[in-house]
């Protein structure tokens, strides 16, 4: 199916909106002009999008953001739509409300670049527009997206749209320590530096070790891949290093486990010249333990800061990420559960790097009862269901072993695999 756009001005956020929603999600072709005569003339499919309709082609009325090329803090109003509130209202167009600037000022992360405010170090998911607008739990553009295709097809009954088709992509993350050391000495010396490391993950894996609950990397990650060669998804996994020389490291059993899958870095997100070097060497460590082609995909379940770390991360050569999400509330982030480039606001221009957002995570889940934790996995695929896009939820591999400690978490990670179906 091909589409004709018509603007005045052609932006390029508009473009870019534009794009997404009709290439990315409905898989259009879209084909854009600022010449009304062209635009009236042609026998494609017609959509304008400005101040008023020229004929009879099927009208949004325009808002002013996506013909600013200015990065200044706005409070967008709202109006009710369905169950929840819709912004950047409007009158005499096709919908209520400007579908376009809301969907771009949700998928930039528009309003995350005001932060972090005093005294807040991370942008909180219950300060986010779309948790005071009911929609956070809503892969709500691409909900968009099929609301505009329905007025198309109203209009035009005998078009046809390529269809996407749902799909499942699990991360899991884990942690490669150095050996615990020997000797009382060290051992003390060990458990002191975990105390002083502020980085959890890491913390929490040598606690693991020194209590004995440590699990075998190389064992969970056999039944992993033993448990999803039944299925069509595959995981993608995710590798954080310890800060010590690969000679230090043990890798040739998870190496060789890993060999035919799909491996990224973990915790990549750096804002300053030394986390850099951090990442540089942890791209080295993974090059080392899978000598994978590029593109090399990163995660980073902490605070991600906008643009800082995206900007970083293009700048390590990674150019598909999997942050994208809230590691300790369910939702949609970026109001989208199709994969995107990122768009450099403070550029104005699009980047290569591939945004992969997640809507679930294990932590999330192990504070749930057993029941609620079901019904939320599930609420959440079905949610993705109907829109056709892509589930991704994050996991650490220690939920996945037999460990008595996990067990809740393993039987739901196994009921989202068959209730995802496939």
């Amino acid at each position: 199916m091909h589409l004709i756009i018509f603007s005045n001005i052609l932006t390029p956020r508009l473009k870019y909106i534009f794009n997404f929603i009709f290439k990315d999600i409905l898989k259009a072709e879209l084909e854009f002009t600022s010449n009304s005569q062209y635009f009236l003339k042609s026998e494609h499919i017609k959509i304008s999008y400005g101040e008023e309709p020229l004929a009879e082609e099927l009208f949004f009325k325009r808002t002013t953001l996506l013909f600013s090329n200015k990065l200044e803090e706005i409070k967008p109003k709202t109006i009710p739509f369905g169950e929840y509130q819709a912004p950047f209202p409007v009158v005499q167009s096709a919908l209520p409300f400007d579908v376009f600037a809301a969907s771009f000022f949700i998928l930039s992360r528009y309003e995350e670049y005001f932060y972090p405010k005093k005294n807040e170090e991370e942008f909180k998911p219950s300060k986010s527009y779309q948790y005071k607008w009911k929609i956070l739990d809503k892969p709500v553009i691409d909900e968009w997206a099929l609301i505009i295709k329905s007025l198309i097809k109203k209009k035009h009954p005998h078009v046809k749209f390529h269809e996407k088709r749902f799909q499942h992509q699990p991360t899991i993350h884990f942690n490669i320590l150095p050996n615990l050391p020997e000797g009382l000495l060290n051992k003390t010396k060990f458990i002191f530096s975990a105390i002083f490391k502020k980085e959890n993950n890491y913390l929490s894996s040598k606690f693991d070790r020194l209590t004995g609950i440590e699990i075998d990397n190389e064992q969970v990650l056999g039944e992993a891949n033993q448990l999803f060669s039944s299925k069509k998804s595959t995981p993608l996994y995710f590798i954080n290093f310890p800060d010590v020389p690969i000679n230090y490291i043990k890798i040739n059993g998870v190496s060789k486990t890993l060999t035919n899958q799909s491996v990224g870095l973990l915790r990549p997100c750096a804002s300053d010249k030394q986390k850099m070097l951090e990442i540089k060497e942890g791209l080295v460590k993974l090059k080392k333990i899978h000598p994978s082609p590029a593109p090399v995909s990163s995660q980073q379940l902490e605070v991600l800061k906008f643009p800082i770390c995206y900007l970083n991360i293009l700048n390590s050569g990674i150019t598909s990420d999997y942050s994208m999400g809230y590691s300790n509330v369910p939702g949609f982030r970026a109001g989208t559960c199709t994969p995107f480039n990122w768009y450099d606001l403070q550029l104005e221009k699009v980047t290569p790097l591939i945004v992969n957002s997640y809507c679930l995570t294990d932590y999330i889940l192990q504070f749930l009862t057993r029941d609620a934790a079901t019904e939320t996995v599930r609420r959440y695929i079905d949610a993705v269901k109907v829109v056709n896009g892509t589930f991704y939820s994050s996991w650490n591999l220690k939920s996945l072993s037999a460990n008595a400690k996990y067990k809740k978490l393993k039987s739901l990670f196994g009921e989202m695999l068959n209730y995802a179906g496939n």
